[in-house]
């Protein structure tokens, strides 16, 4: 009996409260100043004509409550408005995510009773919005009675009333910046995706991905699949917020490379992306807590990336600075829409969800920064390790003690020059030309080394200078150069050979001589065959100047 009386007292005082005013400039969120009740299969009174003590009595039978519980329900909403303008025409909107089904009464005296149906499932005459008009005379108080009806409330509840210029503006002005934000979200993953296609980088596939979870799961949360094409199935809306989890670690998983730089972050994370899709059939088996479940997940997520970015950042990788830039830009949005999954504070703005998504548009140009100062850094690791592989390749292929190139790049050059002359004309252009530098074993003997050193780099600069005719040269070992040209070229060697020996006599080699021996791709087209033809000639040019020397040294008869 004390309990009844107790439900009485509170109802009455709620019906005897002060109307709430209404403002003609903003909407105003009549929650905090209306009452809840437990909806029970008792209906209301069906006729405005119906006498306040009726509604009254009605009411005094209702339980009321504090607040809604979050994994779904029905209740009763109960507000006295009124308002002191001329204009008369006036909207209703329930507002916090994903409602199912909300039926509007509004009660005036002496009229018509108003009624109209919104939610998930109701079609809409203001785009992604649930408000729905009602008629309030001046100075008239009208009892405004909502039964709302959702098997989960993905935010805490709120019930707007504006008018309906105000409305409209705000309608717009949301709209606007839903479909920009998507739009921009949707054009920047095709974007990496297109960049991917280029540069192969995993981590840009990765964001695309986010990007395209993330525009099919708010589109979702702004109801335009239900209200656009038709589709109100509830067991797929959180599938897009969970692989948007999945993606986005994956995502910063390799774009800060944490599996070589933070191994257990790393670990942590992967975990992250098995908690995530052993969330995705949630939805389907435990629809009232898959909200709950997807806003952990997405917590994690943003946690530890936020935490991967500080320590790779710490570390010194630079592209972390972007990447910081672009977390601050979602993660200040997100924690003013996340903790109303666990608690039931309602959120500090109007839609934070839109504040979510320009967030995520925000993030997704930062990371565009992000991504792009990456490929920087790998080009340039990449032309830093080409300039490494060249100098390898040069130290590799030149002789260290007269700059020019060794018997590596001979052997190289020669086959090559072969390979590209298969035919009998091109062969006959090939020369090759064997020089041996005599006397730089008795000059090592008597003078030293170091003299020896210098005649050799003395013959390589002069031999340098055929570089300019044509002409490639090669020091192949010890004292024995090689020269590779074509044909025309042999006047050209056999002109130069006596000018270099004078040079080499004249800087203080006396006892230097030069030996060589020419061949020619006619007299044998493989690598072996022109080497020996060209040494044996070098040796026969060698014997003959000996023999001419020895004859010099005999004594006149």
């Amino acid at each position: 009996m004390l309990c009844v009386l107790s439900i009485m007292c509170t109802s009455t005082a709620a019906l005897a409260q002060a109307a709430v005013q209404l403002e003609t400039a903003r909407l105003v969120n009549l929650l905090p100043q209306g009452q809840l009740y437990l909806a029970t299969e008792a209906e209301p009174p069906a006729s405005a004509q119906s006498s306040a003590a009726a509604l009254n009595e009605w009411l005094a039978r209702q339980q009321p409550v504090s607040e809604i519980n979050r994994l779904g329900g029905s209740y009763w909403f109960h507000i006295p408005v009124r308002h002191d303008s001329n204009i008369t025409q006036w909207v209703i909107e329930p507002h916090g995510g994903m409602i199912e089904k909300v039926d509007v009464r509004v009660y005036l005296p002496e009229l018509p009773l108003q009624s109209a149906t919104t939610g998930h499932y109701a079609v809409q005459p203001y785009e992604l919005h649930y408000g729905r008009d009602v008629m309030l005379p001046k100075s008239i108080t009208a009892q405004v009675l909502l039964r709302i009806e959702s098997r989960y409330f993905s935010r805490p509840l709120k019930v707007y009333a504006g008018t309906q210029a105000s409305y409209r503006q705000t309608v717009l002005t949301e709209n606007i910046l839903i479909l920009l934000a998507l739009g921009a979200m949707l054009s920047l993953a095709f974007y990496n995706l297109f960049v991917f296609a280029g540069t192969r980088d995993r981590a840009l596939l990765y964001y695309a991905l986010f990007l395209l979870a993330a525009t099919v799961g708010w589109s979702r949360a702004f109801h335009i699949p239900a209200q656009w094409l038709g589709w109100y199935g509830l067991w797929w809306s959180f599938i897009p917020f969970c692989l948007l989890a999945v993606f986005r670690n994956l995502f910063y998983l390799e774009f800060l490379q944490l599996k070589q730089h933070a191994p257990r972050l790393a670990r942590w994370s992967w975990l992250t992306v098995a908690l995530a899709l052993l969330a995705l059939p949630s939805a389907l088996i435990v629809l009232p807590y898959a909200y709950l479940v997807t806003s952990v997940v997405i917590t994690m997520t943003l946690v530890l990336g936020l935490w991967a970015g500080i320590l790779r950042l710490s570390q010194g990788y630079r592209p972390a600075r972007y990447y910081l830039a672009a977390y601050v830009a979602v993660l200040a949005p997100s924690f003013m829409l996340l903790p109303s999954a666990f608690v039931t504070a309602p959120t500090l703005v109007r839609s934070a969800e839109l504040l979510v998504v320009l967030g995520t548009v925000a993030d997704a140009i930062l990371l565009a920064f992000a991504l792009a100062e990456k490929i920087r850094l790998m080009a340039r690791q990449k032309d830093e390790y080409l300039e490494r592989l060249n100098r390898a390749l040069h130290q590799a292929s030149n002789d260290h003690l007269t700059g020019i190139p060794n018997r590596y790049a001979f052997d190289r050059a020669l086959n090559a020059v072969i390979a590209t002359a298969p035919g009998a004309d091109a062969a006959q252009r090939i020369m090759l030309a064997i020089i041996d530098l005599d006397g730089l074993k008795r000059i090592n003997d008597t003078l030293g080394h170091a003299s020896g050193d210098t005649l050799l780099r003395e013959f390589s600069n002069q031999l340098k200078t055929l570089n300019s005719g044509g002409l490639s040269v090669y020091r192949l070992g010890g004292d024995e150069f090689a020269v590779i040209g074509e044909t025309h070229h042999e006047p050209l060697i056999r002109q130069a050979m006596p000018r270099f020996e004078q040079a080499l006599r004249e800087t203080g080699f006396a006892e230097c001589g030069i030996s060589y021996g020419i061949t020619f791709g006619v007299e044998g087209a493989t690598y072996a065959q022109m080497l020996k033809n060209a040494d044996t000639k070098m040796y026969l040019h060698k014997t003959a100047k000996r023999n001419q020397l020895d004859l010099s040294l005999m004594p006149a008869e």
